[in-house]
């Protein structure tokens, strides 16, 4: 069911026969302490790269990127929204450790038409969780945060959650405008002051992450870089708007992803070519550990059209749905790592990963402190080694403003339960048979599914998870 990976995979398989007998195996070095690169995008979907199958979108420094080191097939976002993964992303934890299962925007009363009333969320990520700049300073890291944050503003930003640095990371979750000046202005004087008319918000970011690994290159640093785009208002620079409306013949926007979208998309990856280059002019290479990944699936969805802009921009291939639903479209990630010194070249792996690894990865490799029990390090994966089975889970127990309901889901090998808590709809899949989702087997395997939903329920409660509870204000549909 795999079909748009498999014409990568062969190409991939290929090279690794061609290279894979040229070196010895590489072995992780404890506490080698690599300079570290995380680059987060925002709402970018798991078939919106050429290195995952997508044929109209270009994108050839992250290919590049994935035949350098490791692509993942199934990685996955923590949760389908924003600030839920961004919070395990930087922590380590669940989205339920943190209480932040939604994303920040406020907690509001049901309205007549939900039939359930969510549990409240934390509007910020508290200081009493340590954080990957926390956990590294130990080790000497410089860390910066650069682009979205959307965990909360005042004592809650980066600056005060371990970052050295922060540009442009606030409580907000979006720009009013790709381009200059971005931001209400005066809100963002870090980006603002030294930008002009016409420029784009993604180069400006890059062009801070730029000047902080050159200002940092003698020293060991963590830079955590996370774009704004492809997240709405969707909006790119016309000469490459223009390249894919005559790539594509017409300006159809029913036609996915739509060719502002596909815009969006090259200017990332233009960009994470200029990091690349610069690590590689500055001889930082070899010993940098870089990861690519996004917060949650591509919008497949339309969205406050007067602002948002050319909604729905994408698909996410043969996934169903997209951000906001726990369904693969939400939740499965670009997921790309590269390490040059330890991580031999054009590997592709199925193990399921998930954002709250990174954590964990990082600071097992450089000795930084203790790991948490919610990830599990990939320094096996890299090692070449295989991880031990377990479960991961996903949990919204909210609506989600792309029309998701509230849900949670299972995965454990290749099959996934969901849970749907406004009719208590079960679902069960085999994803290596059915990526998309499309039967559903709860009833034909009775047994499969007594033992997932039981797996399910044990790891929920587990977690103290909070779930819905009836709206007593429900008037109906």
């Amino acid at each position: 069911m795999y079909y748009h990976l498999k014409k990568v995979l062969s190409c991939i398989i290929v090279t690794i026969v061609f290279f894979g007998c040229k070196e010895e195996k590489k072995e992780i070095i404890d506490n080698s302490k690599p300079n570290i690169v995380l680059i987060v995008a925002d709402d970018m979907g798991w078939f919106d790269l050429g290195c995952y199958g997508n044929d109209f979108i270009e994108t050839p420094n992250l290919d590049k990127l994935a035949s350098e080191g490791i692509l993942f097939t199934d990685g996955y976002a923590a949760a389908p929204l924003c600030s839920p993964s961004r919070a395990s992303l930087v922590t380590g934890l669940h989205p339920i450790s943190v209480n932040i299962t939604e994303h920040i925007h406020g907690n509001r009363p049901a309205g007549p038409h939900q039939k359930l009333q969510t549990p409240p969320v934390s509007q910020q990520l508290d200081l009493e969780y340590t954080t990957i700049p926390e956990a590294l300073k130990s080790k000497g890291y410089y860390s910066a945060h650069i682009g979205k944050w959307h965990l909360g503003g005042g004592e809650f930003l980066p600056e005060h959650q371990g970052y050295d640095v922060n540009i442009a990371g606030a409580w907000n979750g979006l720009p009013q405008s790709f381009f200059y000046p971005f931001f209400p202005m005066g809100e963002k004087p870090e980006i603002q002051n030294d930008a002009k008319e016409g420029d784009y918000l993604t180069d400006v970011l890059t062009n801070k992450a730029i000047n902080f690994i050159t200002k940092q290159k003698d020293s060991t640093f963590f830079l955590s870089l996370n774009y704004y785009s492809p997240h709405v208002p969707i909006e790119a620079k016309e000469a490459l708007v223009e390249k894919y409306r005559k790539k594509r013949g017409n300006d159809d926007e029913s036609i996915m992803p739509n060719i502002h979208y596909a815009a969006m998309i090259e200017s990332i990856d233009q960009n994470v070519g200029r990091i690349l280059n610069t690590l590689n002019e500055l001889g930082l290479n070899e010993n940098t550990l870089v990861v690519f990944t996004s917060d949650n699936g591509g919008l497949s969805v339309e969205e406050v059209p007067y602002f948002a802009k050319h909604t729905p921009p994408t698909d996410n291939g043969d996934l169903r749905e997209g951000k906001g639903y726990v369904y693969e479209g939400g939740i499965r990630e670009p997921f790309i790592v590269r390490w040059p010194n330890m991580i031999k070249p054009n590997q592709v792996n199925r193990t399921p990963v998930i954002a709250q690894d990174l954590f964990n990865t990082f600071v097992a490799i450089t000795g930084a402190g203790n790991q948490t029990n919610d990830g599990v390090s990939l320094v096996p994966i890299f090692k070449g080694e295989t991880l031990q089975a377990r479960g991961l889970l996903w949990h919204l127990p909210h609506y989600s403003p792309q029309h998701g309901k509230p849900a949670s889901a299972y995965r454990e090998g290749d099959w996934k339960i969901l849970h749907f808590y406004e009719d208590q709809r079960y679902e069960l899949y085999h994803l290596k048979e059915d990526i998309s989702e499309s039967q559903n087997l709860a009833t034909e395997n009775p047994e499969k599914f007594q033992d997932m939903k039981q797996k399910m329920e044990n790891a929920l409660k587990g977690m103290n998870a909070k779930f819905p509870e009836p709206n007593p204000n429900y008037t109906g549909e």
